[in-house]
């Protein structure tokens, strides 16, 4: 990694662990262990591929990240480290997201920058709005905007719909989404100036605990472009991908 990236990253996670040192200080003269309702943890994930919106971004990746919950907001820092292929590249992403329901509609939005070791992407910053429509059954769809106020200057939004559950204490969803992009995401990321829909997803995930703070969480996927010009530009418009997280919570 450039030393930038690095520094940046190092800052994150001291300012992230400084902030749970002084929230677990706060926290344990206000409130009572039993009703505590902030949270800090610590995840680990390797990725055979890392996709992120129909773009593979990296191979073979690791993604340390450390972050605090709170019931209505999360700060989360995170940086995601090239281990496969020959670009050994890499990204400090930090972001902020404020929690909120309207009725059955779960919302959220917020705040998200990302420094790339990439000299094909320039830093750039993105706010965001998330909404999950709680049915009272394992089906959720959901609904999720992106606008890139930096670099791109664009829009990316994604429709979903995932069917959650649970079998005993191992909580599983199993989730597709389709993707579409104004022209300057299409530009920035494929360098394609086009809009339109750009991305399929589908994916499966189980959350399996492993002790009272620690839980394993395996995944597999597969990620599918649909821009008929994006995939001209692209050594593979079709990417599976597995993975697993540790998560570590206290």
């Amino acid at each position: 990694m450039t030393s930038t990236v690095r520094f940046a990253m190092v800052g994150l996670i001291v300012f992230a662990a400084l902030l749970v040192v002084c929230l677990g200080s706060v926290a344990e003269e206000n409130v009572a262990p039993a009703t505590r309702t902030w949270m800090a943890g610590v995840d680990a994930t390797i990725y055979s591929d890392y996709i992120w919106r129909g773009l593979n971004k990296y191979d073979t990746s690791v993604a340390p990240s450390i972050y605090v919950h709170f019931p209505s907001f999360e700060v989360r820092a995170t940086g995601i480290a090239e281990t496969g292929g020959d670009r050994d590249l890499g990204e400090v992403d930090a972001s902020f997201e404020y929690f909120f329901s309207l009725g059955p509609v779960d919302l959220s939005a917020g705040y998200m920058f990302y420094g790339y070791e990439d000299a094909l992407y320039s830093d750039t910053s993105e706010i965001f709005g998330k909404a999950s429509w709680m049915t009272g059954t394992p089906i959720v769809p959901s609904l999720e905007l992106f606008w890139d106020i930096d670099e791109a200057d664009a829009l990316y939004g994604r429709l979903g719909v995932a069917w959650i559950d649970h079998i005993e204490r191992i909580n599983y969803r199993l989730l597709a989404r389709i993707g579409a992009a104004t022209e300057g995401f299409n530009e920035t990321y494929f360098f394609v100036s086009e809009s339109g829909f750009t991305d399929f997803d589908i994916s499966f995930n189980m959350v399996i605990p492993v002790g009272e703070h620690v839980s394993f969480e395996p995944f597999v996927g597969v990620s599918v472009l649909l821009n008929s010009t994006v995939k001209d530009f692209v050594d593979d418009d079709t990417n599976a991908y597995v993975g697993g997280a540790i998560h570590l919570m206290f």
